[in-house]
């Protein structure tokens, strides 16, 4: 019984095979799922994969170095206000530091403290809340604040800055910071910051088919970047690499009138996307960049951009500095892109595959067939016989 048993086993498992029958089926209704379903097959490999994709190109993603040259020039005359007087500020005044990795900044407003020098005086009245006193007990000598300006010496001052305030004298850079904008809340001290201008150098290359692009194309001439200024709606200026500050603000995405004047006044950071989208089956010539801008701080709270430097000397002996506390626009440079060119190896794979797809037609249009329809019993029968 056994043996017989194995027997019928193995002569249902090893010893069948099956073969696909063919059967006609005179059917509008399944004729016309069967060739709408091949020709949406069809449409999306030769539309999608080949076309949208460039499935017949094999792609290479873009190496990029980037350098930018800022040019500018402020004049400021309020000599009502000591710390900024009358002054003329260039590239090397509000361009801080000189040079970035694929980044500048540009200084809009600054709150200056001349003539400082290591001595002692009192703690800056904004940090009152934690350098406040009623007696010199209430100032321990030698304590440190993590965020006050200096060590404290034990002694409890009358403020010279605000009224009935009593405050801790530190030992530090004095006279401490005040930290106002010069001109007040809500105004810019660079007015002419929106006309400075950035070139922006780019060089790129796409190794695996040894091709190198710059930005500055080779039809733009001298006199053609002596004039010429970003401008996305021109045939030719949408690719000139000099850009005005307040064109860049002003095309930003995501910027609004209301966000685009306040970075001016307190800072902000902004991005500067260049992208390379190239097609090596034509002329290389015809691989161009696209600019876009746009700004990264979102939210209320904690909005703007500053940082503190200082510009040291000796006067009389004494090492002096004069502190700066620079608001204004960080610039992100950032370089994406791709090259492609004709590879007969992936257009061979990707034909070879879309191909392959239109089995599922035949499979699709079996399942409806010999389970949905009416006749699918009889269909059935035809289809499969043993």
């Amino acid at each position: 019984v056994m043996a017989s048993s194995v027997k019928k086993f193995l002569s249902a498992t090893l010893f069948e095979y099956e073969t696909q029958k063919v059967i006609a089926i005179s059917s509008y209704k399944i004729g016309l799922i069967y060739r709408g379903i091949q020709m949406l097959i069809v449409t999306y490999v030769i539309g999608w994969v080949m076309l949208r994709e460039k499935g017949y190109q094999s792609f290479e993603t873009v190496v990029s170095g980037v350098t930018t040259k800022l040019k500018g020039l402020e004049y400021t005359n309020f000599t009502e206000i000591p710390s900024i007087g009358d002054r003329i500020w260039d590239v090397a005044d509000w361009a801080v530091p000189p040079q970035m990795n694929s980044a500048f900044f540009v200084t809009t407003n600054v709150v200056i403290t001349k003539n400082q020098s290591q001595t002692t005086c009192e703690e800056d009245k904004d940090n009152k809340w934690h350098a406040k006193c009623s007696s010199d007990s209430d100032c321990i000598k030698g304590h440190v604040h993590g965020l006050g300006w200096g060590v404290r010496t034990g002694r409890c001052l009358n403020s010279t800055r605000e009224e009935g305030l009593r405050i801790c004298e530190i030992y530090g850079w004095c006279p401490t910071e005040q930290d106002v904008l010069p001109l007040g809340e809500g105004k810019i001290l660079m007015t002419r910051v929106q006309n400075f201008t950035v070139l922006i150098k780019n060089s790129v290359e796409f190794p695996k088919f040894g091709v190198k692009r710059r930005n500055i194309l080779s039809n733009m001439g001298k006199n053609y970047l002596r004039g010429c200024n970003y401008r996305p709606d021109h045939e030719m200026d949408k690719y000139c690499p000099i850009f005005r500050l307040g064109d860049i603000i002003k095309y930003g995405q995501a910027i609004s009138p209301e966000t685009a004047k306040q970075v001016w006044i307190t800072g902000g950071m902004v991005a500067i996307d260049i992208h390379w989208e190239c097609n090596f089956d034509y002329d290389e010539e015809e691989c161009k960049p696209d600019y876009k801008f746009r700004n990264l701080e979102d939210g209320h709270v904690g909005r703007g951009w500053n940082f503190r430097h200082a510009y040291h000397y000796v006067e009389d002996g004494v090492h002096r500095r004069t502190l700066v506390k620079a608001y204004g626009i960080q610039f992100f440079i950032s370089v994406t892109g791709r090259g492609g060119k004709f590879d007969v190896l992936n257009f061979t794979m990707n034909l070879g595959s879309g191909l392959a797809l239109l089995t599922l037609a035949t499979v699709l249009c079996d399942i409806i067939v010999l389970n949905i329809m009416r006749k699918r019993k009889k269909y059935r029968q035809a289809k499969i016989d043993k």
